[in-house]
C-alpha cells in the first residue's frame, strides 16, 4: 500500500471526528461511507479540500467521502488504524445515530414532494397552452375543448390532498391507498355539500368548522401521520388475519371524522397563515424577499432543506400563483449562468475534464432545471465560483423584486418556465441578468482551484496496485482507436446529468451515460477482466483489453441493501466476454426499498485526450452500441 494512500486514509479518518466519533465505515465502489454520532465533528470543508477526496456530502444519513476507483485500498488503511477495525462492516443499522429531528422532518417533505413534480410540470405546460389558444382567439372560455384542457391542468391542483395523503402515507410506511381516501372524503360531494367555507355546524356532536379543501397540503400531511401512527398500532394488536379487511375499515371510520373535526381544520389554518405571511413580507419588503430569496437558495439545496420551501410555494401556486417560486427563479437562473460560464471559461483554457462536466451541468439546468450537477460538480468544488452565483442570483433577484414576479404555474425547466411567470418580462430580464453577471464575472474572475487537482485520473494514478482493482490510465498508454462500449442491460437512456446522485451527475466518478432498466440483469458490454465485484451485488467494474475501465452501478444507494436484491455471478479477476451474465437482481425489491433503479454506466479512467462521444438515446437493448470511447479531435 503506498505512503500517498496511507496519508489520505489517516487525514480521513481524523476529519471525520476519528473512531469515537464514527459508529459504522464502509465502502461501495467510489465511496467511503461512515455513520457517525455527531455531524458537527466532521469537518466537511478541509474533506473537500483534502488532495485525494473527490467530494465530501452528507447524504442518507451518512457522511459520504468520495474517492474514486482506488476507494478499496483507503477503505482497507482507515480500518488497519488504531480503534477502527472494529467498526469495518459492523451493522449500520444497529450502530447508527439517530437521524435529528429536523432532517426527518426535511427527508420527508422531499419523499412526499419530489414524486409529484412530473405531473404539476406537465399540467401547468398544459394550462399555458390552454391559455395562449384563448389569448390568441383560437378557443372561447366556454368551449369544451378548452374546459378539457383546463381540466387537465388543473385537476392535479385541485386534488392536491389526494396526491400529497398518497406520497405521505407511502413514505411514512402506511397503506397509500387508504390515506388518499381519507383526503378524498373532504373533497367529496356530500363533505363539500354540507355548508359554505367558514361555515359552522354540528358532526358527532362537535362543532364542524368548514373550510375548503381543494388545493391544499397540510391536512393531508396530517392525515399521513395519523394514519402511520394508527397503522403501527392495529398492527401490533390485530389479529393478522383480520388485519387486511379491519385495518383499513377503523383507519377510514376513524380518521375521516377526525380529519374533519380536528386534522382538516389545523392543516387550513397552517397554511392559510403561511400564505397570508409570505404575501405581506413580498409586498411590504420586497426588496428584502426578492433578493434574500435566490440568493440563499443554494444553501436549502445544499444542505437538502429546501424541499420544505417547495412544499409552501406548491401550496401557494394551488391557490393561484407563488411568490415563492418567482423570487426562487433567481437561483435557477444563477445556476445556469455558473454552467455555461465555467463550459466557456473551460474551452478558453482547453479543460477538458472540467469541460465535461460544465457540459453536463449545462445541459442538466438549461433542458430539465436540475441544478445538482452544477451545484455539487462545480459551485461547491470553487468558493470563488460560489460567491459568483451568490452575486448572479442576488442580482436576478433585485428585478424579479422590481417586478414584483409570481410563478402561476411550475416547470423546473428556467426556459420553459418563462410563459409560467408573471409578468414574463421580468423573469426575462432576470435571467438575461443572472446569466450575464455569472459568465462576465467568471471570465473575469476564474475559478480557483480545489485542494485536488481538476482531473481524477491524473491525481490517482499514484499508487495503485500492479494487478486486480481499478488501475486507472495515463495519457501516454491511453487507446488511440475508438473503444465501443455495449448496453450492459435493457432500458432507456437518460443523460447522466440527470441521474439523482449528485457524484454521478457531477461526472465525479467518470462520464457515460445511465439506464433505466427494463430488464432484470447485467451482461458484460465488452470483453475483458472483473476488477470489482463487491459482495453487495449492486455494481461491478471491468476493464477492456485496451485498459478502459468502466463501472455499472445498478441503482442510485442500492449499497445499503447489502446485496439481497442481488445476484453477483462473477468474481474479480474473472475473464468474461462480451454478453455474458455479471449480475441478477430484483427490479420490484429495488423499487420497494425506496432506491432509484436508474443505472449509471461510466468510463472511470479517461484520459485528458480521451472523451466519450456518440452516446445512444432513447430505448437500448443488451449488446446494442451505448457509447464510443475516442481521442478527443478524432
Amino acid at each position: 500500500m503506498s505512503s500517498e494512500t496511507t496519508t489520505l486514509a489517516k487525514e480521513v479518518a481524523s476529519l471525520v471526528g476519528g473512531p469515537k466519533n464514527v459508529t459504522w465505515v464502509g465502502s461501495c465502489t467510489t465511496r467511503l461511507r461512515f455513520i457517525v454520532k455527531d455531524e458537527d465533528k466532521v469537518d466537511l470543508t478541509t474533506l473537500n479540500n483534502t488532495p485525494g477526496v473527490l467530494q465530501a456530502i452528507k447524504a442518507g444519513g451518512q457522511i459520504q467521502v468520495v474517492i474514486g476507483t482506488q476507494v478499496d485500498d483507503v477503505r482497507e488503511a482507515v480500518t488497519a488504524l488504531p480503534g477502527w477495525a472494529d467498526l469495518a462492516d459492523s451493522a449500520p443499522a444497529q450502530n447508527a445515530a439517530k437521524t435529528r429531528p429536523l432532517d426527518a422532518v426535511f427527508e420527508f417533505l422531499g419523499a412526499t414532494f419530489q414524486p409529484l413534480i412530473p405531473a404539476i410540470s406537465g399540467a401547468a405546460l398544459v394550462q399555458v397552452a390552454a391559455l395562449l389558444l384563448n389569448q390568441f382567439g383560437v378557443i372561447q372560455a366556454t368551449d369544451p375543448t378548452y374546459l378539457v384542457l383546463s381540466a387537465a391542468g388543473n385537476a392535479i391542483f385541485f386534488f392536491l390532498p389526494i396526491f400529497v395523503a398518497f406520497t405521505a402515507s407511502k413514505r411514512l410506511g402506511a397503506n397509500p391507498f387508504v390515506g388518499a381516501t381519507i383526503a378524498a372524503a373532504l373533497l367529496h360531494p356530500s363533505f363539500t355539500g354540507i355548508g359554505a367555507a367558514g361555515d359552522v355546524t354540528q358532526a358527532f356532536g362537535l362543532p364542524l368548522f368548514l373550510y375548503t379543501y381543494s388545493s391544499t397540503m397540510f391536512p393531508a400531511l396530517l392525515i399521513a401521520l395519523a394514519l402511520a401512527g394508527l397503522d403501527r398500532v392495529l398492527k401490533r394488536w390485530m389479529p393478522q388475519a383480520l388485519q387486511q379487511v379491519l385495518n383499513p375499515t377503523v383507519e377510514i371510520l376513524l380518521l375521516v371524522p377526525l380529519t374533519a373535526l380536528v386534522f382538516g381544520p389545523i392543516g387550513a389554518v397552517i397554511g392559510n397563515g403561511m400564505g397570508t405571511g409570505i404575501s405581506w413580507l413580498a409586498t411590504n419588503a420586497p426588496f428584502v424577499f426578492y433578493v434574500v430569496v435566490p440568493a440563499a437558495w443554494i444553501v436549502l439545496v445544499a444542505f437538502g432543506i429546501h424541499w420544505a420551501v417547495i412544499s409552501v410555494g406548491l401550496a401557494e401556486l394551488a391557490s393561484g400563483g407563488s411568490v415563492i417560486f418567482g423570487a426562487g427563479a433567481g437561483y435557477q437562473y444563477a445556476m445556469m449562468g455558473i454552467a455555461l460560464g465555467m463550459l466557456i471559461k473551460t474551452v478558453r483554457d482547453k479543460n477538458h475534464s472540467l469541460r465535461a462536466t460544465s457540459t453536463a451541468a449545462s445541459l442538466s439546468v438549461l433542458i430539465g432545471g436540475i441544478t445538482e450537477p452544477t451545484l455539487y460538480g462545480l459551485v461547491l468544488r470553487y468558493r470563488r465560483v460560489l460567491a459568483i452565483e451568490v452575486i448572479s442570483a442576488a442580482a436576478s433577484g433585485v428585478v424579479l423584486g422590481l417586478f414584483h414576479t409570481t410563478m402561476i404555474g411550475f416547470s423546473p425547466a428556467p426556459i420553459l418556465a418563462l410563459p409560467l411567470m408573471q409578468p414574463t418580462v421580468g423573469a426575462a430580464l432576470a435571467m438575461a441578468t443572472a446569466v450575464i453577471v455569472a459568465i462576465v464575472l467568471i471570465q473575469i474572475w476564474g475559478y480557483e482551484k480545489p485542494g485536488a487537482d481538476d482531473t481524477v485520473t491524473d491525481e490517482s494514478d499514484a499508487g495503485r496496485p500492479a494487478s486486480g482493482g481499478f488501475q486507472g490510465v495515463s495519457d501516454a498508454t491511453a487507446p488511440t482507436q475508438p473503444v465501443t462500449i455495449y448496453s450492459p442491460m435493457a432500458g432507456v437512456i437518460r443523460p447522466l446529468a440527470e441521474t439523482n446522485d449528485p457524484v454521478f451527475a457531477g461526472g465525479l466518478i467518470g462520464d457515460g451515460v445511465s439506464i433505466e432498466p427494463t430488464s432484470t440483469r447485467v451482461v458484460a458490454p465488452v470483453d475483458g477482466e472483473i476488477v470489482a465485484a463487491p459482495d453487495t451485488g449492486h455494481a461491478v467494474g471491468l476493464r477492456t483489453d485496451t485498459g478502459v475501465e468502466l463501472l455499472i452501478h445498478v441503482g442510485i444507494e442500492t449499497v445499503q441493501l447489502k446485496g439481497a436484491p442481488f445476484a453477483m455471478l462473477v468474481s474479480q479477476g474473472q475473464r468474461v466476454h462480451r454478453g455474458d451474465p455479471l449480475i441478477e437482481f430484483d427490479a420490484s425489491a429495488i423499487t420497494a426499498a425506496g432506491c432509484s433503479l436508474i443505472s449509471p454506466v461510466v468510463v472511470t479512467n479517461l484520459a485528458k485526450t480521451q472523451q466519450v462521444a456518440t452516446p445512444a438515446t432513447g430505448k437500448v437493448n443488451e449488446n446494442t452500441p451505448l457509447f464510443t470511447v475516442v481521442p478527443i479531435g478524432a
